[in-house]
């Protein structure tokens, strides 16, 4: 079970993403992040719903190239 809270080195991790990275999604806002001290801290069920929707955007992306892939009879 994770726990409620993680470090960005762990919520990284999870993501798959380097540590900088991460800081530069949280910059961006593309997830959320509160701050415990100096230290910046994700929620794990932020992290899990960011995963799934980027997840769900990868395979969205997939079938487009599908789709592209068969109107232009590229498709083996």
């Amino acid at each position: 079970m994770l726990p409620a809270e993680l470090t960005t080195t762990e919520a990284a991790g999870q993501l798959g993403v380097s540590r900088t990275t991460l800081m530069k999604m949280i910059r961006r806002g593309d997830i959320e992040a509160h701050r415990v001290g100096s230290h910046a801290r994700l929620h794990a069920e932020d992290v899990q719903k960011f995963r799934e929707r980027r997840r769900a955007q990868q395979l969205e992306a997939l079938s487009a190239l599908r789709d592209l892939d068969e109107e232009m009879g590229l498709d083996t």
